[in-house]
């Protein structure tokens, strides 16, 4: 017995004692699970508080719908023109005024030269008493000739063009044929055509900056909601800052919140746009059957309702990584 005390004495003063501390290994599936659990409570924490603050949450929704919904309008009228606008028949005109004295002959000529060129679809010619009859019947009066004493109009050939010609190319032809021996006058009706383009223009770039200024506002209306909620957990900041949770711990459940409000934002943008849309429909419906067109408004459809949510949610959350991000560094323990 004695001898076995003694050899357990020498033992243990062999032994060396272990000090500081031990390094445990961890593995990959640990830490890929703590991170998923991790997400998983910050989103549903995130949605628990929003749900508490539902009047805060609502109206942070509100501006993102709103921001999302004034430029999809617009565009979507836009849009709306532009199609309009192709099942017209926008085929670039020419009416080539003629000299009153010009003989049946030279003008016969005239017309034949003209219908030669490749660019040209047809070619009518309008008499001086085609053209007063037009007149007197677009105008409701009658009995012109009486008040003058000669038919002041002159010949007119109406030439039609290839509906690929550039506004360029007409008015190349307009130059040109403007030099004929008999010709007055050559005026171009494609001015319209053009001033319609540039409108159209004019709105996209509108809607570009409408989006990006909304957007900004968008912006800073959740940060402060953010900053507000940052603001009520700085305590809670401050002691997990002191125990070692590193920056994307803690804007982890802030970026949640941004999400929650992004996606409501973006529904509230796709219920603003369809109700916007359907209180349109029946008045336009009601103005093209008075022109006998079937025109049909175009609304929206699944991938711009998908494209509101996606923008929505990328505005909530980004609003959110700025504003933890200005003040995970004023929050930092000293």
């Amino acid at each position: 017995m004695a001898t076995r005390n003694s050899h357990s004495d020498k033992t243990a003063r062999n032994e060396k004692p272990v000090r500081g501390a031990t390094a445990t290994t961890i593995s990959w599936r640990e830490v890929f699970d703590a991170w998923f659990s991790h997400h998983r409570e910050s989103a549903r924490d995130s949605f628990h508080r929003q749900c508490r603050a539902p009047l805060q949450h609502l109206l942070t929704a509100l501006v993102i719908g709103i921001t999302l919904a004034l430029p999809t309008l617009f565009a979507m009228a836009i849009d709306n023109l532009q199609q309009l606008w192709q099942r017209w028949d926008c085929a670039p005109r020419l009416s080539v005024f003629i000299r009153r004295d010009a003989p049946a002959d030279r003008i016969a000529q005239l017309q034949a030269l003209l219908q030669q060129d490749a660019s040209v679809k047809s070619v009518t010619l309008i008499t001086p008493e085609q053209g007063l009859a037009d007149f007197e019947k677009n105008s409701g009066v009658s009995g012109t000739l009486d008040l003058l004493d000669e038919n002041p109009l002159p010949p007119v050939l109406a030439v039609a063009l290839a509906n690929d010609m550039s506004a360029d190319a007409v008015h190349a032809l307009q130059i040109s044929w403007q030099q004929q021996p008999d010709v007055e006058h050559v005026q171009a009706d494609i001015e319209w055509v053009r001033k319609l383009f540039h409108f159209m223009q004019l709105g996209k770039r509108i809607t570009i900056v409408l989006a990006a200024l909304l957007g900004l506002g968008a912006l800073l209306a959740t940060g402060n909601t953010i900053r507000l909620a940052i603001e009520n957990r700085r305590t809670e900041i401050v002691v997990a800052k002191l125990v070692g949770a590193t920056d994307a711990f803690v804007r982890r459940p802030f970026l949640y919140s941004g999400f929650w409000s992004g996606l409501s934002g973006g529904l509230v943008a796709v219920l603003l746009v369809l109700a916007g849309h359907y209180s349109v429909v029946g008045p336009v419906t009601e103005l093209v059957a008075l022109y006998g067109s079937d025109f049909a408004l175009r609304g929206m459809d699944a991938l711009t309702a998908l494209g509101l949510l996606f923008i929505g949610i990328v505005l909530g959350m980004l609003g959110a990584w700025l504003a933890v991000g200005q003040h995970l560094h004023e929050m930092r323990p000293r």
